[in-house]
């Protein structure tokens, strides 16, 4: 007649040791090898806006491709911009959405860029933006189905200024990708010709090995 054999305690307990060890080493790697999601926003809203300002200024509404060429030039951005993509709350128009630079263009100095492109995203740093789902004020321009806030598009696209005969208006986009949370958000200058620059913390965050650790 066989006997029938099973695990001892001891060796029972030499492999949950085992087990542990291995998961103590697979875990980290496992949850460093997960894509950040606020760095996957961030990439999906610059593609968006580049993709999307090139679509709205070559439509119907600017013929002359010239985003300045039409009546309140920056809600009329605002909301062919919008109309553009999937939102989940849209509102160009309301007088409650938060200006970052009044209804003056951003000069962008060619001769000082890294300082030039800090001042841009401080203009979006400093604005405190709410979630119009709670009463609140201080609201986005709209928010996409992704959760990501967008705002600034306040200015008209007028009064172009030049330096060395490179032009150095830009009107400032803002997006967060994590709504009201506490990502900080990300600054984009677009010109009246559709042209588009990113701010320093958006560079950096395109490198390679970028993480949500970046400072401003």
């Amino acid at each position: 007649m066989n006997k029938k054999r099973g695990f001892t305690l001891a060796e029972a307990m030499i492999v949950l040791v085992l087990l542990g060890v291995i998961a103590a080493v697979t875990t980290p790697i496992i949850f460093n090898s997960k894509p950040d999601e606020n760095k996957l926003k961030f990439k999906k809203a610059y593609y968006t806006l580049q993709r999307t300002t090139d679509a709205v200024l070559n439509s119907d509404t600017y013929p002359e491709g010239d985003l300045s060429k039409t009546t309140n030039a920056a809600d009329a951005f605002c909301m062919a911009f919008s109309d553009m993509l999937n939102t989940t709350y849209d509102d160009c128009a309301n007088s409650s959405a938060a200006n970052t630079n009044g209804t003056s263009a951003f000069t962008y100095n060619p001769s000082s860029a890294t300082s030039s492109l800090d001042t841009l995203d401080g203009y979006c740093t400093k604005t405190s933006i709410s979630d119009p789902f709670d009463d609140s004020t201080n609201l986005p321009k709209f928010i996409t189905q992704d959760g990501i806030f967008w705002w600034g598009f306040d200015y008209d696209f007028a009064s172009p200024t030049n330096s060395s005969g490179i032009r150095t208006d830009y009107t400032i986009i803002c997006v967060d990708v994590d709504g009201s949370e506490d990502e900080q958000p990300f600054a984009f200058g677009i010109r009246n010709d559709g042209k588009v620059i990113i701010g320093n913390r958006g560079r950096e965050w395109l490198r390679e090995g970028s993480d949500s650790a970046i400072a401003d």
